[in-house]
């Protein structure tokens, strides 16, 4: 799997975690290349590539060291919640582990386990988002990552799993509230009426 105009300083990093989120979650290697893509070519001027790229390869990495067997552990009506949690957190210490490895800039590392311990914090009850999401970055990340949930083909795996379009296109529409930057919004709710046709 290839990520079209990666940069070449980048491809070390996508070598090394292709096989760990091919590990994890069905697709998490394909979403992470639709983020990486988004991030190279969105448009949005003055982007910190080398932040948000590392990010965006490297978000969901956690779900890699999420067995089934874990799940007994990951119990109870917060099952969801706490999955969202350890994908976070165990993401950022792998993602750690791996940008140490390759003596990435170590500014840049902390800022890209920073995100990537809170990219989902939206999805958790009782979170104050201004507080979480604290830097530009950290909103970017968090909108650009959230354009997939209006990817038709991610639809139709969602619909699987949970079958009532009606509450699932109302999650969607409430989605659009948690945009920062309204150009993202704008593609999002673009998406979302392509949806709904």
């Amino acid at each position: 799997m290839e990520i079209k105009n990666l940069p070449i300083k980048y491809l070390e990093l996508w070598k090394k975690c292709l096989p760990l989120l091919q590990k994890g979650r069905p697709d998490d290697d394909t979403h992470a290349i639709e983020v990486v893509e988004f991030v190279l070519n969105c448009g949005k001027k003055d982007l910190d590539l080398d932040v948000l790229v590392p990010t965006a390869i490297m978000h969901d990495i956690g779900h890699s060291a999420i067995l089934p067997e874990h799940f007994k552990y990951i119990t109870g009506q917060e099952k969801i919640v706490n999955g969202k949690l350890v994908h976070m957190l165990v993401g950022a210490k792998i993602a750690k582990e791996i940008l140490d490895s390759i003596n990435y800039d170590h500014d840049k590392t902390a800022e890209i386990v920073d995100i990537i311990s809170i990219h989902d914090a939206d999805q958790l009850e009782k979170i104050d988002v201004e507080k979480v999401y604290n830097s530009e970055n950290k909103k970017i990340f968090h909108d650009i990552d959230c354009m997939d949930r209006y990817n038709p083909e991610r639809l139709k795996k969602i619909e699987k799993l949970n079958p009532d379009k009606k509450a699932l296109f109302l999650v969607l529409e409430k989605g659009l509230k948690t945009f920062f930057y309204p150009e993202f919004r704008k593609i999002a709710e673009e998406k979302f009426k392509k949806l709904l046709e």
